[in-house]
């Protein structure tokens, strides 16, 4: 690896106690679960669905709003202003919410104004969490997000069990919280301001397909969760469950974790819980359990996968994430007036919504996701005729030489991390040192890298890089 990769791998794991502050995603998280989806907040399905359309509305300017501006506003978590934005904005949207019943006379416009500030507020967090997990390397972000969601549903449950006056406090209090983790956090990852603003030319394609698919998928959870509204406090068990699978298995099988396991059994847990949720009301709760543990599960892959690709290539994580997400929300939004507007009532309304959505999970999963996709840099590619001068010179350096030839060849992201170790001529012993694995494990991603990249010795290797 170059340098600056190196010092932007300076590990936050493995060298002292973990910094729990990197954990502060789950604040945001716990609130945002907690507002839009517990029981306790809302005692009718009708307002959480209002309150969740009005907010999305509102994210969803906010993060194309962002994305189409990321040049001029990039490095966001670096500016004060809108770290405590973000904390401002949601606590006080938070507040005005859940105090309009009692404003008699203004109830809608106080109702409309607070969930608008809360999807400010929303925003904010997402863009400012994903540009701090786009400044880590891959295990990192695996552990930091995929324990934030951890936090988040031990948080969601401590809080179900509160007072509703202490509950309503404490959740006013969570995304405040997140965005003082969040500050002090900043302050154990190098300054990269500057690379940063180098970095925002959207010389990029865009990735259209994991982010039809997580529409798609963001569209089921939110049509399951409308349909069985009572059982969502039970349903949080499914994310609590995959996250621990994930979070675990970076921990403690990092070498041997593959990743392709998340997004292989999403649309069975997600057919799955739509099918107990939609035929089977008595068994809604469970199928809510699959369907959270699904999407959940697919949400952390996707943001792992793309803030890899952010901190490997320099792709602005405003402008990706903004997108990305944005289809989500959009898709979210697009099932939650759905279901707003068709009222259903009947079982067989039930039914029928719940097969749509099981048509759409299946066809889209069948259309846009293979093996192949996990082996690349998920549909993002590099547009030549609009690299800018920094990119010319990423391209230019060994890093940037690695990274096209592991794209090129469909090497996984661990081995393109060998390449660029071997592209230094660096021995066996080395390469176990610098990325802390074992000597069966290295030589095991060698014979891989030799296989794809169709050679027999190291020099051959060295001699490849050379020549791009």
């Amino acid at each position: 690896m170059d340098a600056r990769t190196e010092d932007r791998g300076s590990a936050l794991l493995g060298q002292g106690p973990v910094p729990l502050r990197f954990f502060g995603a789950g604040f945001y998280l716990a609130w945002l679960f907690t507002i839009h989806y517990s029981t306790g907040v809302f005692e009718t399905a009708d307002r959480a669905l209002d309150s969740l359309i009005l907010s999305n509305l509102s994210n969803l300017a906010g993060l194309v709003a962002a994305a189409l501006s990321a040049r001029r506003i990039a490095p966001i978590s670096t500016k004060r202003g809108f770290v405590a934005g973000a904390g401002a904005f949601s606590s006080v949207g938070t507040v005005a919410a859940s105090l309009a019943p009692l404003a008699q006379g203004a109830e809608a416009a106080l109702f409309v104004a607070g969930n608008a500030f809360i999807g400010i507020g929303t925003t904010l967090l997402i863009l400012l969490w994903s540009e701090l997990y786009s400044s880590l390397p891959r295990r990192e972000t695996s552990v930091f997000y995929s324990g934030s969601f951890v936090v988040a549903a031990g948080l969601f449950y401590l809080v179900s069990m509160l007072e509703p006056t202490i509950q309503m406090a404490s959740v006013t209090l969570l995304p405040v919280a997140s965005a003082t983790m969040l500050a002090l956090s900043g302050s154990l990852l190098p300054n990269r301001a500057e690379e940063v603003k180098e970095s925002t030319d959207p010389g990029w394609t865009f990735p259209w397909r994991p982010s039809i698919l997580l529409a798609v998928y963001a569209f089921a959870s939110t049509l399951s969760r409308s349909m069985s509204f009572e059982a969502n406090d039970v349903g949080m068990a499914g994310m609590l469950l995959i996250a621990l699978v994930v979070l675990a298995s970076n921990v403690f099988l990092f070498d041997r974790f593959d990743a392709r396991m998340l997004y292989k059994v999403t649309p069975p847990l997600l057919v799955g819980g739509l099918l107990l949720i939609s035929f089977f009301d008595g068994l809604s709760g469970f199928g809510s359990v699959l369907v959270n543990a699904g999407f959940s599960g697919f949400v952390i892959l996707a943001f792992i996968v793309l803030s890899t690709i952010s901190y490997t290539y320099g792709v602005t994580a405003i402008w990706l994430f903004g997108l990305t997400r944005a289809f989500r929300v959009l898709a979210s939004t697009a099932a939650a007036c759905g279901y707003a507007w068709l009222s259903p009532d009947e079982p067989a309304d039930t039914a029928a919504l719940g097969a749509v959505a099981i048509v759409l999970v299946v066809t889209c999963a069948m259309m846009f996701l293979s093996d192949r996709d996990f082996t690349s840099t998920w549909g993002i590619n590099p547009l030549p005729a609009k690299r800018s001068s920094a990119l010319d010179e990423f391209y230019t350096s060994l890093q940037g030489k690695c990274s096209l030839i592991a794209h090129e060849h469909g090497l996984t992201q661990r081995e393109e991390e060998v390449l660029a170790l071997l592209a230094q001529d660096k021995s066996i012993a080395e390469v176990e040192n610098e990325l802390v694995i074992s000597n069966g494990t290295v030589k095991s991603h060698i014979r891989h890298i030799y296989a794809k990249l169709g050679v027999h010795a190291r020099r051959e290797i060295v001699d490849m890089v050379r020549q791009l």
